[in-house]
């Protein structure tokens, strides 16, 4: 059989695998998914910088017990359609092949290490997604949170002035993905999310955007859009990620909107972009216009119109007759300076 693409190979190599996006969040790909997107059958659902992000998870099939794992992080290049690059497949399949055939869970010596980290196509995570997804998988597979966790759940359920600096962030992240079995802390973090330290804060933040936390969890940090301190939007924003296809975090970012700053207006669409895929779209997009920054305002765009899930609603909404000026204005300039 010829080995036509990324998911072929891994079947090809009897390794059973799990695969993660470690683009815009940590968040599992099913595998029915994964080969439709490696055979070009549908675009890449989560694209970020025209690449999509894999985190490759696997091991060899038919163990007695599952072994440790092997670790691909892949970027592969997005064509112009949003589908995964064949040729990009192809040259990482061929190198892969020559340093170890087809039974890619073989033991790599150094030199083969060596040859393999040298791929155009892997990458390194920032340590914030790399603690994310070893919570996850240790979720998923029901083993213990790392020697951090007990920590973090304390800081969280009673914060001191200085005990946040002493924090392993991997700690943070088991917490954060361990919260439905921990009503306790969920509570904790519901009452204390805005007074925690600014630091502590943000690595919460960090880690609730690649989770979808308790419901529980929602109406706090949506009240946490009301502070007056710009920090705490974000995180909360940021923090709300799980939860972006309720109805609720539309109606309340709606409020938010007219008054929306640069950063927050970005992290709408980097992380709560399905709240843009109904009504939402126009006032959000207005609200980008209005800060007269064509550069943001080309970004935004670019990113909108990548994503399978809101491009169609924003080329639907920009063909309207009656935009409001702003908007009208910001498109034109965006489409003179693209065609």
């Amino acid at each position: 059989m010829t080995i036509t693409n990324l998911a072929e190979l891994l079947s090809e190599s009897h390794s059973d695998y799990v695969i993660y996006d470690l683009g815009r969040r940590v968040q599992p790909i099913q595998a029915d998914t994964f080969k439709a997107i490696c055979a070009q059958q549908r675009p890449y659902p989560y694209p970020l910088q025209d690449h999509a992000w894999f985190a490759v998870v696997f091991w060899p099939q038919l163990k007695a017990e599952q072994p440790e794992p092997f670790l691909w992080f892949l970027k592969m290049p997005l064509d112009e359609r949003g589908l995964l690059n064949q040729a990009a497949q192809q040259d990482f399949m061929t190198h892969v092949i020559a340093l170890l055939g087809q039974q890619i869970t073989g033991a790599l010596n150094a030199e083969q290490e060596q040859q393999l980290q040298q791929s155009a196509y892997l990458f390194t995570p920032s340590e914030a997604k790399r603690a994310a997804l070893h919570a996850q998988l240790t979720q998923r597979w029901q083993k213990a949170p790392s020697g951090y966790f007990a920590a973090a759940q304390q800081e969280l359920h009673s914060p001191t002035n200085n005990g946040w600096q002493q924090l392993g962030i991997q700690g943070i992240h088991d917490v954060a993905v361990r919260l439905a079995a921990n009503p306790e802390t969920t509570q904790a973090v519901a009452q204390h999310f805005t007074s925690y330290p600014e630091s502590l804060q943000n690595a919460l933040a960090e880690a609730l955007e690649h989770t979808t936390p308790p419901s529980e969890l929602m109406q706090p940090l949506l009240s946490s859009l009301a502070s007056e301190h710009a920090a705490t939007r974000v995180n909360a924003l940021r923090a709300l990620a799980g939860f972006a296809s309720d109805p609720a975090v539309e109606e309340q970012l709606r409020v938010l909107l007219p008054s929306a700053n640069m950063d927050e207006l970005v992290i709408i669409t980097a992380r709560l972009w399905p709240a843009l895929q109904g009504q939402l779209m126009l006032p959000y997009l207005v609200g980008v216009a209005e800060l007269n920054n064509p550069a943001l305002f080309a970004g935004v765009v670019r990113d909108i119109l990548r994503v399978p899930d809101t491009r169609i609603h924003a080329l639907g909404l920009v063909q309207r007759n009656d935009l409001p000026v702003a908007l009208y204005q910001a498109w034109q300039q965006f489409m003179g300076k693209t065609a």
